[in-house]
C-alpha cells in the first residue's frame, strides 16, 4: 500500500525516518510532488544549520529525490559532512563552497 502524503509539514515531521523516505521514494519529483516539503526543511536546515549557510536550494538527484545544496564559506566546507552523508528532516544534504555558488 502506498504511504500517503501528509498533508502539511508538521505530518512530515511526525513521520519516522523510514515513513518519510517510503512517502519520498513515492513522490515523482520530475513532477515537482513533495516539493514543498524539501523547500521546507531547505529553509529550517539554514536556520537550524551550527555553520552559518550563505544559500541553499532543492536539487533533484539522478535517482529522483530531493536534495538540499547547501552552500556554505570556502573554509567551513571541510568541516562539513560528506556528500550526501547527513539527512535533514527526511532529505539528503549536498554540502557546497560558496565560491561555486551561482
Amino acid at each position: 500500500m502506498k504511504n500517503p502524503a501528509p498533508s502539511n509539514y508538521e505530518d512530515w515531521l511526525s513521520l519516522s525516518e523510514t515513513e518519510r523516505q517510503a512517502v519520498h521514494q513515492g513522490w515523482n519529483v520530475y513532477n515537482r510532488e513533495g516539493f514543498g516539503f524539501a523547500v521546507c526543511a531547505a529553509g529550517r536546515l539554514a536556520i537550524q544549520s551550527p555553520t552559518k549557510i550563505c544559500h541553499v536550494e532543492v536539487g533533484t538527484y539522478h535517482g529522483g529525490e530531493y536534495v538540499l545544496h547547501a552552500y556554505v564559506a570556502d573554509e567551513d566546507l571541510p568541516k562539513m559532512p560528506r556528500q550526501f552523508e547527513q539527512t535533514f528532516e527526511g532529505f539528503k544534504v549536498f554540502w557546497m563552497p560558496k565560491s561555486e555558488c551561482r
